[in-house]
């Protein structure tokens, strides 16, 4: 078992409390991790480094972080195989759909890399004697909320834009699964992202996950997570008039009409319905099909339901793994 502390300025600290929680196996019950139990003070420190350090990332060309940040592509693409038995051990997820979700994480980098080379003001039609021009420019220190369930995956969809755009970050990750995103600050570090543009406080939502949102010096939050969660973060963000984004819960349907042929059909359904295990917000939870094909489709959904393999998420072939927590 690891003890990990909150990634700050470009290293790893304890908290000020001192205080840790357990991460845990799904599959066993197995504590495998500590983890340092961040809480306002951390949050402060995280927030104010950041703030410090925003100009030196900021100041860099569109060009520079484009370097910068095809590095880390490069990088993280060298650790996958390091970072793959970890999600797995944090979430449940099977070894088949994990590996296959982690191996698109650098083409994000490399897109916004790009992204950020090729950037270009504008120059409007205006007047004989005025100009006018868009420049965009950086919003300063972002924090962004991160679930559980695709702990890497979400943590780099907000990310690599981000730091694309030349903004600090702290990132808040679920407490269910924060290694792996810890880790990702080793990985951004040695690819030349100046200490104090990453940080990770790691900790529970009433706790640092607060602290961020109410921090009057955070420019935007960027939330992924629960409706009600969702609900209270934007409440308290407008205290401050911090630019909310949020990605909440959903309840997506998968609709069989009869021109589509039943078994590709199923397959749809039963990967929108039981990929990660059910536990994604783009989740099939529901089947609408026509009644002229609904007895063969149920009797198809039945039988190939009841063949999926459950077992251990590391072995390859097991198609269900366990649900990420007793709650």
């Amino acid at each position: 078992m690891k003890s990990w502390g909150m990634f700050i300025d470009g290293d790893y600290h304890p908290s000020a409390s001192g205080k840790t929680f357990p991460v845990e196996n799904p599959k066993n019950g197995d504590v495998f991790a500590q983890v340092a139990e961040g809480e306002q003070t951390d949050v402060d420190r995280a927030v104010d480094v950041a703030h410090r350090k925003f100009a030196e990332w900021a100041s860099l060309s569109g060009a520079e972080r484009g370097d910068i940040m095809h590095r880390a592509a490069d990088l993280l693409e060298k650790r996958l195989p390091e970072l793959l038995p970890i999600e797995i051990d944090q979430i449940g997820r099977p070894l088949c759909e994990m590996r296959a979700q982690l191996a698109r994480l650098p083409e994000w980098y490399r897109y916004f890399g790009a992204v950020a080379r090729t950037q270009e003001g504008a120059v409007h039609p205006f007047s004989a004697t005025h100009l006018d021009y868009t420049r965009r420019i950086p919003l300063g220190v972002v924090g962004l909320i991160t679930p559980w369930n695709h702990p890497l995956l979400i943590l780099t969809k907000k990310v690599a834009p981000a730091l694309a755009a030349g903004n600090a970050l702290v990132v808040k990750p679920s407490e269910l699964a924060p290694i792996t995103p810890l880790l990702l600050g080793e990985i951004l570090a040695e690819a030349g992202v100046p200490a104090g543009i990453y940080n990770v406080v790691t900790g529970f939502g009433a706790g640092a996950g607060a602290a961020l949102v109410n921090h009057p010096s955070i420019r935007k939050i960027d939330v992924t997570g629960g409706t009600a969660t969702g609900k209270t973060i934007a409440s308290l963000a407008g205290r401050n008039l911090t630019h909310v984004s949020a990605e909440l819960g959903g309840k997506a349907a998968v609709i069989l009409f009869p021109d589509m042929a039943v078994d590709r059909g199923v397959s749809a359904a039963l990967f929108a319905a039981f990929i990660a295990t059910g536990q994604t917000c783009v989740q099939g939870a529901r089947l609408l099909v026509h009644r002229s094909i609904h007895d063969q489709v149920v009797s198809e959904m039945v039988r190939r339901t009841k063949a999926l393999r459950l077992g251990d998420p590391r072995d390859p072939s097991t198609q269900i793994g366990p649900l990420v927590s007793e709650k």
